[in-house]
């Protein structure tokens, strides 16, 4: 990796462009699937329920997670369109990252976050979803992450 691009064989590209097309093509399960992944998220990471406002007993708890994940789910898919350019989408991310520092969001939570994602992706996908599918999935995690992270180490140090 080098100033924030992740080399990427083609073929790796092609699967994550076909990943993602087969679970954005769930369309609203793909939102419940958002929202099993943020379960997931807030039982390993308690702390981040906090960055949600997320009370238990308030009955529209879900409401500020579920605008997430529709913001979460349409960055990713720009980021899978800027494959083939991702010295124009780096820095989206990067300022991405600057803005979730001042929310509270440390550095620590991508990988955990990284692998609620994963999980949502396979339980979507299933059997179809396999070990090169993972692998080239979490290649652009890398980058997409990686590039959130730079972003809030940069601004923790300004």
């Amino acid at each position: 990796m080098t100033d924030g691009l992740i080399l990427m064989t083609e073929d790796t590209r092609i699967r994550v462009q076909k990943v993602w097309k087969k679970f954005s093509n769930k369309q609203e399960d793909m939102y419940e699937l958002g929202i099993a992944m943020f379960e997931q998220l807030f039982k390993r990471k308690p702390e981040t329920k906090k960055l949600f406002s997320f009370d238990e007993n308030n009955p529209d708890r879900w409401r500020l997670v579920k605008s997430h994940i529709r913001l979460l789910f349409d960055m990713i898919g720009e980021a899978v369109g800027s494959l083939d350019d991702q010295a124009s989408m780096t820095p989206v991310l990067e300022n991405l990252g600057n803005r979730h520092f001042h929310y509270g969001v440390k550095q620590d939570f991508y990988l955990v976050f990284g692998e609620c994602l994963l999980h949502a992706v396979e339980e979507a996908l299933g059997d179809s979803f396999t070990e090169e599918d993972q692998t080239a999935f979490m290649t652009l995690y890398d980058w997409v992450g990686g590039c959130i992270v730079k972003g809030i180490a940069m601004e923790s140090y300004k």
